[in-house]
């Protein structure tokens, strides 16, 4: 018998036996599989409904959170401002009364204190005010003085006849008789006070903004229109151009040449800040002020503008960084623009310190013969 092929190599036990795929049992293969051994359906459409519902809740909770949390923060904001405001307007009203003590306005000083007892919460120290106002009253009050006469004759006596009584003042706004003090306002005003026939406008439109808008709003647009004048032929800029922007901030109408009053102010007060300070800023800001002619600034800038050429040829000729060669185009436009008698004796001793100085060669760095003047800055 011849013996099968491959018959030295070993033989497997399931040779005659077909294998079939075999599959790893585990304890929880079952688990997930229907009775048909098909994985269930995935989560359901009411499931879905239900996450979307949850999500959208929790987006309107956060969005309503972050209104709440932005209407706080606006509500503090409003409160701090107001708070701020109303201590602003105290602080001027409180400023104030030291002098309608001393000059014995007892109109405006009354007016002052009752608007400072209508604010919430009290004003420290108002109470003290008002005891000083009542004393100052009763010594301003005229005192009758008696004097004796004869004993006139009888006389029949009369009938009484009906009398008239007449009204009380009418008065508004928490007893306060406006129309008193707008005629006390146009007082202030024809006698040229102007600052405080403004305050007592400012009181008016305070306590009621709707008595005689057009009335009132035009004495306040003279008022503060001829203050501001009169602080600029004061010499007073800086307080001029407060009032101006006073006077636009209410939306009040600017007279005439005040817009230009103002703008030569600013030019005037930058060249003022940097006098002594910054020679160049300063120079500058003067020549731009002596370019709008002959005017209120004009004879103090030009004796400004001098001076600040001649310290900053001074600066430059002492100091070891530059020395006399870079002080004599300082001098000389000094001397050019004016022909100062102080500017040509400081041009003349720079030219000749700056002749004498050796300059240095470049390549070698060894000292050369002395030489003219060879730095020209830019001024």
């Amino acid at each position: 018998m011849t013996p099968p092929p491959f018959d030295h190599e070993p033989q497997s036990p399931f040779d005659d036996h077909p294998i079939s795929a075999a599959k790893e049992i585990l304890p929880d293969d079952d688990d997930g599989l229907d009775d048909g051994g098909v994985p269930p359906a995935g989560p359901g459409c009411g499931m879905q409904s239900l996450v979307i519902l949850l999500l959208a809740g929790f987006a309107i909770v956060i969005v309503g959170l972050a209104a709440a949390a932005g209407w706080t923060t606006g509500q503090r904001e409003a409160n701090v401002y107001a708070t701020a405001t109303r201590s602003a307007a105290v602080g001027e009203q409180l400023a104030h009364i030291p002098n309608d003590i001393a000059s014995g306005n007892t109109v405006l000083l009354d007016t002052r204190i009752r608007y400072l007892a209508t604010l919430t919460p009290g004003v420290p120290g108002l109470a003290e005010i008002a005891v000083t106002a009542t004393a100052l009253y009763d010594a301003l009050r005229p005192t009758a003085t008696l004097t004796p006469s004869p004993t006139p004759e009888l006389a029949a006596t009369p009938e009484p006849a009906a009398t008239e009584t007449l009204p009380p003042p009418t008065a508004s706004a928490g007893g306060y008789d406006l129309a008193a003090l707008l005629q006390e306002a146009q007082a202030l005003f024809n006698t040229a006070q102007y600052g405080d026939a403004a305050e007592l406008l400012d009181v008016i439109m305070a306590l009621d903004p709707a008595y005689q808008t057009a009335t009132v709003r035009a004495l306040l647009t003279d008022s503060l229109n001829s203050q501001a004048r009169a602080y600029y032929q004061a010499m007073q800029p800086a307080a001029g151009n407060q009032i101006v922007s006073r006077i636009e901030a209410l939306g009040l109408q600017l007279g005439d040449g005040l817009a230009y009053e103002r703008d030569v102010g600013i030019v005037y007060l930058n060249a003022k800040s940097s006098v002594g300070i910054n020679f160049q800023r300063a120079i500058s800001a003067l020549e731009e002020l002596i370019s709008y002619g002959q005017g209120r600034y004009y004879a103090e800038a030009t004796q400004l503008l001098l001076d600040q050429y001649i310290a900053y040829g001074d600066a430059l000729a002492f100091d070891p960084n530059a020395g006399p060669c870079q002080a004599v185009p300082i001098y000389q436009s000094a001397v050019n623009r004016f022909g100062s008698s102080t500017a040509i004796s400081k041009l003349n001793t720079a030219e000749t310190l700056c002749a004498s100085q050796p300059t240095v060669d470049p390549l070698s760095g060894q000292p050369g013969a002395p030489i003219g003047v060879v730095v020209t800055p830019g001024t």
